[in-house]
């Protein structure tokens, strides 16, 4: 992952795991990167190492034959208040010159990271819009079913209404019948 903290840096450090081996004086320390550039490296190691000293670093690029190497300085080591599985101290490495292509080798490497982190979060952009283009239409289409079970609901409630009406009106008529039929009239005559 790129990121440019609030920070002076002059180059985009790539949150990148790559194994190193640090070469001083007859030391070697060994570790994992936490992040890198073109101007340094940010690690972790089980083994600290004395800053402002130069050293050699051998960094082992995925797909890469050869480790790459890079001559720098240790600007950081501290200790880690919390050690984690990469190690215990935290290290700091400034390149200051590249043996053979390091540089472009290490460069390519960082585009190629870069282009791959694109990638993810394009993918995971359209992976999102897709989401959220499924959630509309799925709201939509429970609108929609809303709609159509009220519609039933008054549909059956209107038929029902009109079933109302059709008996009041027969019953009115089978009344006005009954009423008016000439037995119910000499009835009322003889009353």
């Amino acid at each position: 992952m790129a990121f440019k903290g609030n920070d002076r840096r002059m180059r985009t450090r790539y949150k990148v795991r790559v194994p190193f081996v640090l070469k001083s004086n007859g030391e070697e320390v060994h570790g994992t990167t936490r992040n890198l550039s073109l101007l340094g490296i940010s690690a972790y190691s089980d083994s600290s190492i004395t800053q402002i000293q130069p050293v050699q670093c051998h960094l082992n690029l995925p797909n890469s034959s050869s480790p790459l190497v890079a001559h720098g300085t240790v600007i950081r080591c501290e200790p880690l208040a919390q050690p984690n599985k990469d190690g215990s101290h935290e290290i700091g490495v400034f390149f200051k010159e590249f043996e053979g292509t390091g540089e472009s080798d290490l460069s390519k490497f960082l585009r190629q990271v870069s282009q791959e982190e694109r990638n993810a979060i394009e993918a995971g952009y359209r992976a999102l819009k897709q989401r959220a283009a499924a959630r509309v239409r799925r709201k939509r289409l429970e609108a929609l079913e809303k709609r159509r079970r009220k519609l039933r609901r008054l549909r059956k409630r209107r038929q029902r209404l009109e079933k109302k009406k059709r008996l009041a009106a027969r019953r009115r008529a089978h009344r006005k019948q009954t009423t008016s039929s000439p037995k119910n009239r000499r009835r009322k005559s003889a009353q």
